[in-house]
């Protein structure tokens, strides 16, 4: 599929960059490896490059978690999270805003970045400008944890969401008696490390072209969805025929 092979250089890059710390310095060399000065962080109990800082999912500068609650609508698709599978959608299910459950409670913005909050359920949606048709038209569960990024950050807090370091302190942190899962609280207990500004700049720039073509390909592929949805029935029924 050509978004595994898109997201696998998503992962590749995100891995050199961000966990060996060998993005390019002043000189267009690896910095790490080019001796950049690295400093001890607390926190990760490891270091990391001289001007970055460490904070927390909870709290940080680059997105904020975004609260339940959403603008009224006539009819909207609702995608609980058994409606993503990784990053990919089903056709979810059309809801109305006065009879819709109480789960179909969040809002889908630009520039956001979800997952789901249950231990053992790795699903991302990474929604940019490419991904308004979904936007305009969606609501979410309130099984997703939401982060608002800027233009900017976008593209660095989706591939940290999708890196295993966050999905496996996010299911170390997961509590509950029937089902486990994080809560905002929860994530401050999650570390992130925040580049400087220099650094998350080029990161979009590099990385901005390549998920908005992941997301043109999601946005394809529902619109493939829907006209299959539309004709299959009528294909059984004997409505259509198909011409030899």
């Amino acid at each position: 599929m050509l978004n595994d092979n898109l997201e696998q250089q998503l992962t590749t890059l995100y891995d050199y960059w961000f966990t060996q710390f060998d993005f390019p310095n002043e000189n267009g060399k690896p910095y790490q490896s080019s001796g950049g000065k690295m400093v001890m962080n607390n926190c990760l109990k490891k270091k990391i490059p001289n001007g970055w800082n460490v904070e927390s999912v909870y709290s940080n500068q680059l997105s904020s978690i975004i609260k339940p609650g959403v603008d009224k609508f006539d009819t909207k698709t609702y995608f609980a999270t058994a409606d993503i599978k990784g990053t990919s959608l089903s056709s979810g299910t059309l809801i109305d805003y006065e009879n819709r459950e109480n789960r179909a409670n969040m809002q889908p913005n630009v520039n956001s970045v979800w997952f789901a909050k249950m231990k053992d359920s790795i699903k991302h949606l990474y929604l940019n400008e490419e991904m308004l048709p979904i936007i305009s038209s969606s609501i979410l569960s309130t099984g997703f944890c939401g982060l608002q990024c800027s233009d900017v950050s976008f593209e660095y807090m989706a591939s940290y969401i999708s890196n295993t370091y966050f999905e496996t302190h996010k299911d170390m942190l997961a509590h509950g008696a029937t089902q486990e899962a994080v809560n905002n609280d929860d994530l401050a207990g999650i570390h992130i490390v925040i580049p400087d500004d220099k650094t998350l700049q080029n990161y979009h720039r590099i990385t901005q072209p390549i998920y908005s073509q992941i997301s043109k390909n999601i946005c394809e592929n529902q619109e493939l969805v829907k006209i299959r949805d539309w004709l299959l029935p009528m294909l059984m029924n004997g409505q259509a025929t198909i011409a030899d």
